[in-house]
């Protein structure tokens, strides 16, 4: 038997005590920390983060030291001879061993209760949309701001990144510790790359709200430019969009693609998806076509490249982390008279602005505060109160759009997230519409653009704009250009800009995790 050692408190004591006290020190944290969260216009992520992530970790702690503690203490009492014989006994007709067995049920009966709440609450935190976007904002920023300001707004990041089910839930915790190691590491890439490869198919995502076998029929719609003149003159298109669908047993339109009975599939040369050298069509006959382009690499098919099956995604490829282009928009503030078109060349003023590449938020905030000073309210000179408000309403305008859509402390702007809806800006449409894409039956895949919409009335300046006669004609260009040239595409003249390298220009101001 060995030497007891001297003193009255084994140091096995202490970690008992330590793991204690943390874990009530937690125990009560937790608990306000929930009734304070639980209460509406509490909300926030970091309390969140708090709440369910970090507390529980320290109850575990303490419950970890209490548990070794135990051990250390029977291993102290067969080591130094302390009531070695000495063994867990529950009498039941020992006064005190029943007081502690209630308590000891009280208190399980409520850190069960607890945990309960806690791990329900747990799930659904990171769940939300908030822990999503904003735990981790120094990443996430651009995707946060464009998802609230997209038509999807109110549908929970989760409903299409994981989904229903058990397997999915873990495959995405999976991918986020991935995700937490290169935060916390900054090794992740910025901007965000796109498209995400491991997304659910469309079919169980988009089509679990959006049906597109019973989108029949076509659409109207009416586009509203203003041309960078000194009137601001606005040039209206009106398109009658045939967005089809299935009807009658035959797919029709543009969501003939997706409709049931049709198969597309295609490889891309390009993790972007922009460059789309070989379709394969299968029809509801079975009869399978397959379309190259000249350059198309005869090994293609039997490579490593992926063979996709087009489905949504693949035209509405930014459905709800929308850059949008600063010249739709500014076209569309002009329209609803955010941006006053009263103020000469105003179009063309702000696009100056806008087209200049800025390296920080704060620089281009002050060049569109500057700018617009500058060209109408000129200093020496006295202004009527409505010029200065028209000034000042059209600021907070560009300057909203901007914020929405330029974040260039993340290296990224609207250039560096392509949409392929039309075939404005990019490709979209002309990745396989552009007529180069052949089968060897001489079939070519149309180019032509009335197979997806007619243009049933254009027209230049106001009174026009907002009474368009109904006639289908070919498009004439604004500014008296005429129509198109055979086989030319929009992106021809108006092709976006290649990204601004930020972290060449202003290396201080992006995140270290940039690469």
């Amino acid at each position: 038997m060995n030497d007891q050692p001297s003193g009255k408190v084994p140091f096995v004591s202490w970690v008992g005590l330590l793991g204690w006290c943390i874990f009530f020190t937690a125990l009560g944290v937790g608990i306000f920390l929930i009734i304070f969260d639980i209460f509406p216009g509490h909300s926030n992520p970091y309390t969140g983060v708090v709440t369910y992530l970090i507390v529980p970790g320290f109850l575990t702690m303490g419950l970890s030291l209490v548990g070794l503690s135990v051990l250390l203490r029977y291993r102290y009492r067969l080591r130094y001879g302390v009531d070695p014989e000495k063994a867990l006994v529950l009498d039941f007709t020992n006064p005190k061993h029943r007081q502690r067995l209630k308590v000891f049920a009280v208190g399980a009966t409520l850190f069960a209760c607890l945990s309960a709440v806690g791990s329900y609450r747990s799930y659904h935190f990171t769940e939300s949309t908030e822990f999503c976007g904003m735990t981790c904002h120094k990443v996430m920023k651009p995707e946060y701001v464009t998802y609230h300001n997209s038509p999807h707004a109110r549908v929970a990041c989760v409903e299409c990144h994981i989904g229903a089910g058990a397997d999915w839930y873990v495959k995405s915790k999976m991918s986020g510790l991935r995700q937490v190691y290169a935060y916390t590491l900054g090794t992740y890439h910025l901007p965000i790359e796109t498209p995400v490869h491991d997304l659910r198919p469309a079919r169980e995502t988009c089509e679990e709200c959006h049906w597109p076998e019973k989108f029949t029929g076509n659409r109207e719609k009416v586009l509203t430019h203003t041309l960078r003149d000194e009137e601001n003159t606005p040039y209206a298109i009106r398109l009658l969009l045939k967005v089809g669908g299935k009807q009658g047993g035959e797919s029709s339109g543009i969501h003939w693609h997706v409709s049931s009975g049709n198969k597309i599939e295609y490889i891309s040369t390009d993790r972007e998806r922009l460059e789309i050298p070989w379709v394969k069509m299968t029809d509801p006959q079975g009869k399978v076509t397959i379309f190259k382009t000249e350059d198309c690499d005869p090994s293609i098919p039997s490579g490593t490249r992926e063979t996709r099956t087009m489905d949504c995604i693949d035209c509405h490829n930014r459905p709800a982390h929308i850059f949008n282009d600063p010249m739709k928009m500014v076209d569309r503030a002009i329209a609803i008279g955010k941006i006053d078109r009263s103020l000469p060349g105003i179009k063309s003023t702000v696009m100056d602005i806008l087209e200049k590449p800025h390296y920080t938020t704060e620089e281009a905030l002050a060049a569109i505060e500057t700018g617009l000073k500058e060209a109408y309210l000129p200093e020496g000179e006295v202004h009527p109160a409505t010029r200065t408000e028209a000034v000042e309403r059209s600021r907070e305008a560009v300057a909203k759009i901007y914020s929405n859509n330029f974040f260039p402390e993340m290296g990224v702007d609207w250039t560096t997230h392509p949409d392929y809806i039309g075939h404005f800006r990019w490709k979209g449409c002309y990745r396989c519409h552009d007529g180069n894409h052949k089968a060897e039956s001489g079939e070519v895949i149309s180019h032509d653009c009335n197979t997806c919409h007619l243009i049933t009335g254009q027209g230049e300046g106001e009174e026009k704009a907002l009474n368009l006669a109904y006639e289908v004609a070919d498009f004439n260009h604004p500014m008296d250009m005429g129509p198109l040239e055979p086989g030319a595409n929009c992106t021809d003249c108006h092709a976006a800009p290649p990204p601004t390298d930020y972290k060449r220009k202003a290396p201080e101001t992006v995140h270290a995790g940039m690469n």
